[in-house]
């Protein structure tokens, strides 16, 4: 079975870890883990206290084969070597890596964006939370998800295209359905 961890920060972004994780568990039939950087519960941007299953120092972590890292203002002041360490490992292991919104600062800080296709917030705020990030050359400013190999990115106002990036690497198999839930949310501004 496909398990994939979510790390999450204080003041987690509830839209974007609900999206991707209710679509990865309910429609890919992953197994869903919850990692916090204490392994404490943390509260949402919108007051969900959310249980954790691992600290970000578990090594048991490695195991898993997606990494979900969900955007949080709390990412930007957060540092540690070997919580970067583990991000390098995973990622030259050839397991999916994905960053939303303030989140995709971790990636940069462990270098995970170097020569990959890339979005965030912004190249100028990327660069503002990241200084000499290696990578900045292939930003792209982009609304939707940005998927390059096993590394996925997207601002915090993507999470839906975000959510159907990682499941067309998490389950390739089904094709089309993951254009369809990508249509099914885009309805609400059709008119």
């Amino acid at each position: 079975m496909t398990v994939a961890v979510a790390f999450l920060q204080p003041g987690w972004a509830d839209w974007e870890a609900g999206s991707v994780l209710a679509y990865l568990r309910e429609y890919c039939g992953v197994q869903v883990e919850i990692a916090t950087p204490d392994g404490e519960p943390q509260t949402s941007i919108g007051g969900v206290l959310a249980a954790a299953d691992y600290k970000f120092a578990d090594p048991v972590l490695a195991d898993a084969d997606v990494f979900l890292l969900i955007g949080s203002d709390a990412w930007p002041g957060y540092g540690d070597e070997a919580f970067n360490s583990l991000l390098r490992q995973v990622h030259a292991d050839g397991k999916i890596v994905g960053a939303i919104c303030g989140a995709t600062v971790a990636m940069a800080r462990a270098g995970l964006l170097a020569g990959k296709a890339h979005t965030s917030n912004g190249a100028e705020w990327l660069a503002g939370h990241a200084p000499g990030y290696a990578g900045i050359e292939a930003y792209v400013d982009s609304a939707r998800a940005v998927t390059d190999g096993k590394v996925v990115t997207a601002s915090g106002l993507a999470p839906i295209t975000f959510s159907a990036a990682i499941g067309r690497l998490v389950a390739p198999e089904m094709g089309a359905k993951h254009d369809e839930y990508v249509a099914m949310f885009a309805g609400e501004f059709a008119d």
